[in-house]
C-alpha cells in the first residue's frame, strides 16, 4: 500500500484502513485515520521510512540568505552556536539580558538557510525583531498577528498567534524560534510548539523555568525545545 504521512491542523497524520498495522506511540487511531502532534515528527520519522511510509509533511523551503551584517560574534556567542549544532540543532540558548540573544539567532537563521518562523510574546517585540531580520538579510519578512498575515519564508509571528499559524502552516518551517522561551510552559502559549512539526527549534531566554516551574505549568521547554 503506498502509505504517506502527512500534515493537518497541527498534527501527523497517516490514513489507514483500519487498526490492524499499529503505529508507533504516540500515534493514536482515531476515526479511521492515526494522529499525533506536530512536534513529534523529527523522532517518528525514521521509524515512519522504516515501514514504508513517505514522507508528505514537508513544505519548507530554501533560503537565500546574505548576512549584511559583518560584526563578528562574540566567543560565548559561537560557543552556544556550536552546543546548539552539537544538540542537534535543538535546544535553548541561556544569555543575560543585553548579550546579543538575537544576534544568535540571526546567526543560527544564516547556518540553517531553510523556512524560519520566529515567536515573539509582544507586539513590541515583534516589530523589533522584524527590524533586526529584514537588515540582517535584506530581504522581506512575513509578519502573522491580529490583521497582518502574510506568511513568507521568514515569518514572525506572537506566541498568541502563534497556535493559529502553526496549525495551518506550521509544515511551512524547518526551523522555530522561540524569543523568551520561558514563557512556553503557560497554559496555551505552548501550542504552537506542540502543533509545529519543525524539526530544528531555538529557545532564547535570560531566565530559563526552573524545574518546579516547568511541572507547574502545561508543558515542558526541554520537552518540546530540547536541552540547554
Amino acid at each position: 500500500m503506498n502509505t504517506s504521512v502527512f500534515f493537518q491542523g497541527g498534527t501527523l497524520v497517516v490514513q489507514r484502513d483500519d487498526e490492524q498495522d499499529p503505529l508507533p506511540a504516540p500515534f493514536k487511531f482515531i476515526k479511521g485515520r492515526w494522529r499525533c502532534e506536530g512536534y513529534h515528527y523529527r523522532e517518528l520519522m525514521p521509524v515512519l521510512r522504516e515501514q514504508g511510509i513517505r514522507d508528505n509533511v514537508r513544505r519548507w523551503k530554501p533560503l537565500d540568505l546574505v548576512l549584511q551584517e559583518t560584526r563578528e560574534p562574540h566567543d560565548y556567542q559561537v560557543e552556544a552556536l556550536a552546543a546548539w549544532d552539537e544538540a542537534g540543532r535543538c535546544g535553548s540558548i541561556i544569555l543575560p539580558t543585553g548579550a546579543g540573544k538575537t544576534f544568535v539567532a540571526i546567526q543560527a537563521i544564516q547556518r540553517v538557510k531553510r523556512s524560519t518562523v520566529v515567536v515573539a510574546p509582544t507586539i513590541d517585540l515583534l516589530h523589533q525583531w522584524y527590524a533586526r531580520l529584514v537588515n540582517a538579510f535584506g530581504i522581506e519578512v512575513g509578519v502573522y498577528y491580529g490583521g497582518e498575515k502574510k506568511i513568507l519564508p521568514l515569518t514572525i509571528t506572537t506566541y498568541h498567534s502563534a497556535g493559529d499559524l502553526m496549525a495551518e502552516w506550521g509544515n511551512a518551517f524547518k526551523l522555530i524560534i522561540f524569543d523568551e522561551v520561558h514563557h512556553l510552559p503557560a497554559p496555551s502559549w505552548g501550542e504552537a510548539a506542540l502543533m509545529a512539526p519543525a524539526p530544528l527549534r531555538l529557545g532564547l531566554t535570560a531566565t530559563y523555568p526552573e524545574a518546579h516551574e516547568q511541572d507547574n505549568g502545561r508543558w515542558r521547554v526541554d520537552e518540546l525545545i530540547g536541552p540547554i
